[in-house]
């Protein structure tokens, strides 16, 4: 028997494109301004499509989760999702700001995985596929658009991308799960509310 997967409303939808759109770009820009990638249209310049990038890839992430894995949106998502922000912001900065030192973002990157695994077991296990496609996906794409030289990154000891990439992928998946439950919790909230 196929299991129904939730939707995600319309209004919740459109937050994610915002929210995406926002926080992509703005984590994006940790990497320009501190030299960590520079794009092909200026080493210190973002082009005006980056925020549109993100706002699809948050897009198709969510409805990825929500097909393929197994959220589970409750009261609690929309507090889940800041403490995930939060985390996340945290191990971005670090890429940027020690993008020189390789090794060493690769291990707080692991160090915040392990210290966090009941979190990435909770949200891998329910998500297995999605997890997989984010972490593996997100690096392919990056390093196709750097193959069409759209930018590139400053270190990278991976082929053209910084060995950490991997892992800053695997400690955005959590986000990802969190930021997917608060959209289906708001869309079942506003389905239950009196017109």
């Amino acid at each position: 028997m196929l299991r129904r997967s939730p939707t995600i409303g319309p209004v919740p939808l459109l937050g994610i494109v915002v929210l995406g759109a926002a926080l992509g770009t703005a984590w994006d820009s940790l990497h320009v301004w501190t030299g960590t990638t520079a794009y092909a249209f200026g080493p210190d310049r973002m082009p005006f499509w980056v925020p549109l990038e993100f706002a699809l890839v948050y897009v198709v992430g969510a409805l990825g989760i929500t097909l393929l894995g197994s959220p589970r949106p409750d009261a609690r998502s929309p507090s889940r999702l800041l403490g995930e922000g939060a985390w996340l912001t945290v191990v971005y900065a670090t890429t940027a700001v020690l993008h020189r030192y390789e090794w060493l973002v690769v291990l707080f990157a692991v160090g915040v995985i392990v210290a966090r695994r009941r979190t990435f077991a909770d949200v891998a296990l329910a998500s297995p596929a999605p997890a997989i496609a984010l972490v593996a996906g997100g690096t392919i794409v990056e390093t196709v658009l750097i193959a069409l030289g759209v930018f590139d990154y400053s270190v990278a000891s991976l082929g053209h991308v910084p060995v950490w990439l991997p892992l800053l992928y695997a400690n955005a998946f959590p986000f990802g799960v969190r930021l997917t439950e608060t959209a289906l919790w708001y869309s079942r909230v506003s389905e239950r509310r009196p017109a």
